[in-house]
């Protein structure tokens, strides 16, 4: 029914690295392509299930998320360009932090920010009733 592939062409910066090994020892097992396949389709219609509290049920819907990486890899693979994700790293020349850049880079940064220093202020102010009184070190004789 599907022919069986037994030698794969991968892309040019694809190399000889652990991702090449895997596949060299996948594309042997007896129907792998066609689970490989299945996997992805599987991917590409996922749903997923939620509580529809007027109708009082449970309701499938379908997982975006979930489909649009499988979309996104199918996508990448097919023209040969590797799924990349980008860390920002915010090092100064010296390769300390650059607090600031990763400030005005990052709105969710601020907000963490700021929500730590409140509650680090409102520690410090006494108004937590379960802060910990400290009692004067007794003198030693």
């Amino acid at each position: 029914m599907h022919n069986e592939i037994t030698s794969i062409q991968l892309a040019p910066a694809a190399g000889a690295g652990l991702g090449k090994l895997i596949v060299d020892n996948l594309l042997v097992r007896p129907g792998i392509v066609q689970k490989l396949a299945d996997a992805l389709e599987n991917a590409l219609t996922a749903t997923r299930r939620t509580w529809d509290s007027g109708a009082k049920c449970w309701v499938d819907e379908p997982d975006s998320r979930t489909q649009l990486q499988a979309l996104f890899g199918l996508w990448a693979q097919c023209e040969g360009e590797a799924v990349k994700r980008i860390v920002h790293q915010h090092l100064g020349a010296s390769g300390d932090l650059d607090i600031d850049s990763a400030l005005r880079e990052s709105p969710q940064l601020r907000e963490q920010l700021a929500r730590k220093l409140e509650n680090a202020s409102w520690h410090q102010s006494g108004r937590n009733k379960k802060a910990k009184k400290v009692e004067p070190a007794a003198e030693f004789e």
